[in-house]
């Protein structure tokens, strides 16, 4: 066990095994509060989910009824957690959609998704507030190649905790085994909520519930009604870069006519933007969301792939909208720790992939036809290796294999954190994600989009990939600096460089 919680009092478990759902509701009791961990069938699909509507509120009814001190936990896949959460926060607090790593099952492997290597668990309380657990710390790992720890402290690990850092809401020290084997993960949460009121811990496997398992071939996926015509554009774009409100952009985009579309937006948790109100209320955010997301499922070509990133509560709102107009294609999380706030610190983020009907052959199956710029992009850096530069030159004088097989989970991709690597902007996204992103779901001379290119990183990768780019930009000073920067790159120089001036604008974390 890689972990250590300080003054916790290990909980009891409890198993039992539900076969029926109808048997939830001789389980519940609000006499005393405990936590429950609720295992559902693992490899659960969208469409599974979407038919499981009953199955989701007996399991709310079930919450409803435990004490008003207790925690729920679910265990599943994204595409159920995703359907189930709507159901679950009309009683229950929300508190963290934690990734779980799990082994890939080859036999559920599609060439149009990459290795699922994570399940979603859900934690939420029946009270409102913090959530209540142990002060947990993860065991520090050692890069196999130089010893040293795998994250570079830069020379400071000696100001950090002996043992190792607080944990994050994304876990790869342990697993799930595609066997239904949970116990590493049932141990973590004896001891991270081993903690007063709490004696107990009452896991229920739900793995063989005949609801589960029979509704998605009992109902019938309602038809998608699509708001726009499926006929695809011959004319090809050319690449352009739009100082515009997106949604007045969009009207001069053709139906079909964009290979790749891509949205980071403002996430709405009131950070500072050169032009937007990033604390509009919530009912008209979404509502906005929503419209920018039809127009990129307008403007996507049949087969290819819309990608919108977004904090998991917020991509749970996107998801919903998404799933009523395209096709759930796959649910990436990126490990991208921005500033260690909270004992379970913040760092799943998640890349949210649908598909404008059936998704077409992702280029990372076809890794060997692609240039060899590509090829790094489409490969994941093995866990546990470092990324110092000194350890990095290393392995590669001795040829030593550190990549491996690229997955649903994305722990090698790191924020731009030093000044000298930022322009400015408030929050940038390194080169490396767009590059694998690109790598993954475009081809050489494809068009891409992005409707909130920011300072051009979108952009300014793609025209290092050879592909054709839009890039929209509300702000005219980020859309000034984005054409100054594809300039650089039109000279020859790199604009991804580091720089001697410092940006004027505090890296938001």
């Amino acid at each position: 066990m890689a972990h250590w919680s300080e003054n916790c009092k290990r909980l009891e478990v409890s198993a039992t095994r539900v076969d029926s759902i109808t048997q939830l509701e001789v389980l519940a009791t609000n006499e005393k509060p405990f936590v429950a961990l609720l295992h559902l069938p693992p490899h659960r699909s969208d469409t599974d989910a979407a038919n499981s509507q009953n199955a989701f509120e007996k399991i709310a009814s079930y919450c409803q009824i435990l004490n008003d001190e207790s925690t729920v936990c679910i265990l599943t896949s994204a595409p159920d957690a995703a359907r189930i959460l709507p159901f679950l926060e009309k009683i229950l607090t929300f508190q963290l959609w934690i990734a779980v790593k799990r082994q890939i099952d080859n036999s559920t492997q599609l060439k149009s998704t990459l290795p699922e290597r994570h399940c979603a668990l859900l934690v939420l309380t029946r009270y409102t507030g913090s959530l209540r657990h142990t002060k947990t710390r993860i065991q520090y790992t050692y890069c196999p190649a130089c010893g040293k720890t795998t994250k570079d402290y830069g020379g400071k690990k000696h100001v950090y905790h002996e043992y190792g850092t607080l944990m994050a809401d994304v876990w790869r020290d342990i697993e799930c085994s595609s066997g239904n084997d949970i116990s590493a993960l049932t141990e973590r949460l004896q001891d991270l909520f081993g903690l007063e009121p709490y004696i107990n811990l009452q896991v229920l496997d739900m793995t063989a519930c005949s609801e589960m398992l029979s509704e998605c071939n009992s109902l019938v996926v309602s038809e998608t009604r699509l708001p726009f015509e499926w006929a695809e554009d011959s004319i090809p774009l050319g690449s352009k870069l739009i100082n515009a409100d997106c949604l007045t952009a969009f009207k001069e985009i053709p139906n079909n006519s964009v290979d790749f579309c891509f949205a980071d937006p403002p996430y709405n948790l009131q950070k500072r933007y050169d032009h937007w109100d990033d604390a509009l209320e919530t009912r008209a955010y979404f509502a906005w969301c929503d419209q920018w997301l039809s127009e990129m499922a307008r403007v996507l070509k049949p087969g290819c792939t819309l990608v919108v990133l977004n904090i998991p509560l917020w991509a749970v709102r996107h998801y919903k909208h998404l799933a009523t107009i395209l096709q759930f294609q796959q649910w990436i999380v990126w490990e991208a720790l921005g500033f260690p706030v909270r004992m379970i610190m913040p760092a799943h983020y998640a890349i949210l992939c649908f598909s404008k009907g059936n998704p077409r052959t992702l280029s990372a199956q076809t890794v060997d036809k692609h240039p060899f710029t590509e090829k790094e992009a489409l490969t994941s850096l093995e866990e546990l290796y470092c990324v110092r530069g000194s350890c990095l030159a290393q392995r590669r004088r001795l040829s030593k294999n550190d990549r491996s097989e690229v997955s649903d989970l994305w722990h090698d991709i790191h924020r731009l954190k030093h000044n000298s690597r930022r322009v400015d902007h408030p929050c940038q996204l390194p080169p490396t994600l767009m590059r694998r992103l690109y790598a993954i779901f475009s081809e050489t001379d494809e068009m891409v989009l992005d409707c909130f290119n920011g300072s051009g990183t979108s952009s300014l990768v793609a025209q290092q990939m050879g592909r054709r780019f839009t890039g929209i930009e509300l702000s005219p000073e980020y859309h000034n600096l984005a054409e100054k920067r594809h300039q650089q790159l039109s000279r020859g120089e790199d604009p991804f460089a580091k720089n001697e001036e410092i940006p004027k604008a505090k890296n938001s974390q």
